[in-house]
């Protein structure tokens, strides 16, 4: 969202102990852990760092996954991450790291990668063989600039994390159109679905409108269609350190609500979605107003649902990419 200035702020002493606290612990579960010293609590925009998952709680999450295709008779799959300039506050909008990371995550570290797929937190350094090799049969890509049309022609999934202002520009939006008609998937996350505009809103399922809201905050998610194949086996709520957006404008009709948050519209309290799935011509679009904090792409639960809307949008099974879920990520056990 838009960058705010931060406002100094003083810390009671009981805090400041609670704080001294949480850092200590942190690294001592580093240590037990195994890789370096985990990032310790930080306040920002508001919002505190996130306490980690538990393995126990992650795991049963993906035990509950049906059993995805042997390998070798997976479909080759092209996936273009699509990023752009940072344009906030540092550990936020990280628009020019996240597609790098991700196209190793999902393709394996090519020439001149670094084999790191977290955006915030230190990576568990026994996971750096397999993060190196990526997915079976996924050929992974990334780009800081809009699509070509090379791209766009062979994608099977584009996942856009940029800037509104890519939508300013009307042939953009026709792109992304023809890209849905014959077929490719689209994921979206967090800020460039803050673009005022009807045409956007019918094309992506909702978007920004003019009374359109936002927050940092810790979100109350929860899952009106929890049998959904991405949502499949995830708590049927759950909380999550962000941003989102609500009172969006587009048909709620034609949107499966994946998740939603209880905002307060007007006079009343709504059940506003947050992350939705939509059919668009030929194509797939999953959406998802979080992602303002690095830290909610290392978080298991963002990431299980990230991976499978890229697998649904694809039209693969959506539990292709669960093997990719825990590489890196720490858990407290």
């Amino acid at each position: 969202m838009i960058p705010q200035a931060m406002k100094p702020t003083l810390a009671l002493l009981s805090d400041i102990s609670r704080r001294a606290f949480l850092r200590r612990s942190t690294g001592i579960l580093a240590a037990s852990a195994g890789f370096s010293e985990l990032a310790t609590a930080e306040t920002l925009y508001g919002v505190e760092t996130p306490e980690l998952r538990s393995r126990a709680g992650v795991e049963a999450v993906l035990g509950k996954a049906p059993k995805t295709t042997a390998d070798a008779s997976l479909r080759p799959l092209t996936i273009l991450f699509a990023g752009g300039a940072k344009d906030h506050l540092p550990k936020t909008h990280s628009h020019d790291v996240l597609p790098k990371r991700w196209k190793v995550l999902l393709g394996g570290a090519g020439p001149g990668d670094e084999a790191m797929t977290n955006m915030y937190r230190p990576q568990a350094e026994p996971d750096r063989a397999l993060i190196a090799a990526g997915s079976p049969r996924v050929k992974a890509l990334s780009t800081l600039e809009w699509p070509t049309e090379e791209h766009l022609a062979t994608a099977d999934a584009v996942v856009l994390y940029q800037h509104p202002k890519c939508w300013s520009d009307a042939r953009q939006v026709k792109q992304i159109e023809a890209f849905l008609n014959r077929g490719g998937g689209l994921v979206l996350s967090h800020y460039v679905l803050w673009h005022a505009s009807a045409a956007l809103a019918d094309l992506l399922g909702l978007a920004k409108g003019k009374d359109s809201q936002y927050k940092h905050k810790v979100i109350t998610l929860k899952l009106p269609e929890p049998r959904h194949p991405i949502m499949h086996g995830l708590p049927h709520t759950f909380t999550i350190a962000d941003e989102c957006f609500w009172n969006l404008q587009g048909d709620r009709s034609k949107v499966a609500a994946l998740a939603t948050s209880e905002e307060a519209v007007g006079d009343k309290v709504s059940a506003e979605p947050v992350i939705w799935a939509y059919p668009r011509g030929k194509g797939r679009v999953m959406a998802s107003t979080l992602g303002h904090f690095d830290w909610t792409f290392d978080d298991p639960f963002f990431r299980t649902i990230l991976l499978r809307g890229i697998a649904w949008a694809a039209r693969e099974s959506p539990y292709r990419f669960d093997s990719l879920i825990l590489r890196g990520i720490p858990l407290k056990d």
